[in-house]
Parts: C-alpha cells; structure tokens; sequence
C-alpha cells in the first residue's frame, strides 16, 4: 500500500493543481486577491463543495494506485486552498444562516480531514465516504445561505456553474468508491443524480438571459469536456480516464464560474 504525507502547506493564499499535478489553474491564480464580496463568498463556499470531493477523489487515486504521484499533488492542494478559503468566508458573515452554516462547515471538515489523513486503503474508505458527503452537504448549505443574501439573481449563476464544478469532482469520487466496491448501491445512485443534475445545469446555464459571447464560448468549452467524461463514467474499468477527464472538466468549470462571478458584479454596478 502507498504510504504517504501530506506536504507542507503551500506558500501563497491559492494553488490549485491541473492536468499535469503540478499546473496552476489560471482562474485560481486571483482567489485571494481581492476583498471578498457576496460574488467571490458564493464562488468560495461553492469551490469548498468541489474541495471536498477532489480530496476524496485524490486520496482514492493514491489507495487505489492511479498515478499516486499526482493524486498526492491533488490532495494536497486541496487541503491547502480549502484550510485557506475557510478563512476567508470567516471574513464574510452577513447573517446568521451563514454565520451558523460556517460554524457547522468548521465542525464537519475536521471529520472529514481525519478521514483523509488515514492511510489510503480499502479499510478506511468507508470512513471517509460518510464524512465526505457530510462536509459537501454542508458546504452546500453555506453556498445557499450565500446566495440568499446576494441581491440580484444573477448571483444564483454564480452557484449553478459552481455546482458543475463539484460535480465534476463527485462522479469521479463515486466511480472510484464504486471500483472498490465500497457503498456500491449508494455511489451508483449518487453518480445517476449526479449525471441527470449536471446535464439540468448545462441547460439552465445555456438559457440565461445573463449569458455574454465569453460565457457562451466557455460553455461550449465545458460540453466538449463534458462529452467524453460522460462516456468515460458509464464504462468498466476506467478509473484511470476518469481520474484525468475529471480534470479536464474541472478546470473548465473554474473558468465558467469566474466568469459568472464577474458578470453577477457587473449587473449588480448597472
């Protein structure tokens, strides 16, 4: 079994790793940069969402032995950025549905961090698949407690495009539980819903009223992404193209979800 140690944190407020495990994703480059708002909140508790299951996804990849290496480099980056934006939503309490969902979000992710500081190996995957739908639930819950307090419903875009961005990470966490035949019937139900709830997002993201030329094309960019994963999802033995797709798919997102964001303020300022 793969032994291995989750490096030191990593300098600079944000880093994310790509295709390669080691490429920073461009969108990613600014999380920290700017005084966060409701936009940039509902942008964060959303990625804390996708954190959670790439971590997962990650930690599978290393147990499992599908390029340990980079699921190594993933894992850590994820625990990193979500320990960094954790911080940053403390800095963004506009009521008491989110203050309380923080404090929850706090509580659930240690669980969950437990979990996936465990050896990677099919004996303590089962505790870290209900810790880890536990802390995406709740970071779910503190996303929607951030779009309720936005003021345009622009905002609810921001969420939309960030939930494609989970999903991408959650059907490839379910597949890899799934090949190691841990809550199977349970993985494989979550991976249908998840299937359906991505294809319901692409539609409603296609028939805004908010969509510009650059979201269009970026759009475009996510479903010829999303195309092949979707056929890579429902065949045997495939966890290895899964576990690169999923990142393809994801860096996609980011660049959809940064673009909401931006779009959201800029219809909010007219």
């Amino acid at each position: 079994m793969i032994r291995y140690r989750i490096l030191l944190p990593l300098i600079g407020a944000v880093v994310a790793v790509m295709l390669s495990g080691g490429d920073v994703t461009p969108a990613t480059e600014a999380y920290a940069k700017d005084e966060i708002g409701i936009a940039a909140a509902i942008n964060k508790a959303g990625r804390q969402r996708m954190l959670s299951q790439r971590a997962a996804k990650a930690w599978l990849m290393i147990g499992q032995g599908i390029t340990p290496e980079r699921g190594t480099a993933i894992l850590t980056a994820s625990l990193s950025l979500f320990e960094t934006q954790l911080t940053e939503l403390k800095g963004f309490v506009p009521n008491d549905d989110v203050r309380q969902a923080l404090a929850q979000l706090e509580r659930d992710w240690q669980a969950c961090k437990a979990a996936l500081a465990a050896t990677p190996c099919l004996a303590n995957a089962a505790a870290l698949y209900e810790a880890n739908e536990t802390v995406q639930a709740t970071a779910h819950r503190l996303t929607l407690a951030y779009e309720k307090a936005a003021p345009e419903p622009a905002y609810r875009l921001v969420n939309i495009a960030g939930r494609q961005r989970m999903l991408s990470q959650r059907l490839a966490k379910l597949y890899l539980f799934r090949s190691w035949g841990v809550h199977a019937q349970a993985a494989e139900m979550e991976s249908n819903m998840a299937r359906a709830e991505f294809a319901s997002g692409m539609y409603q993201l296609s028939v805004s009223l908010h969509s510009t030329p650059e979201i269009k094309a970026a759009l475009e960019d996510l479903n010829h992404e999303w195309e092949p994963y979707q056929r890579a999802l429902t065949a045997a033995r495939a966890a290895a193209t899964i576990a690169d797709l999923s990142e393809r798919v994801l860096a996609a997102t980011e660049r959809l979800v940064t673009l909401y964001e931006k779009q959201a303020e800029i219809t909010r300022s007219e």
